[in-house]
């Protein structure tokens, strides 16, 4: 197995692992057990600074 080999098979799986990444970070935040928490960072943009 050569670079350009090697190269193409980490270039493949490379878009698979970010696809994953991506898919289980969406999971994570939209978990129903994880709704109160997000909630209130959603909050804090709005919260008064005084």
């Amino acid at each position: 197995m050569d670079l350009v080999d090697l190269y193409m098979t980490v270039r493949s799986y490379w878009i698979a692992w970010v696809l994953m990444l991506f898919i289980g970070m969406i999971v994570w935040v939209y978990w129903p057990k994880r709704r109160k928490a997000m909630d209130a960072h959603a909050r804090i943009p709005l919260e008064d600074d005084r």
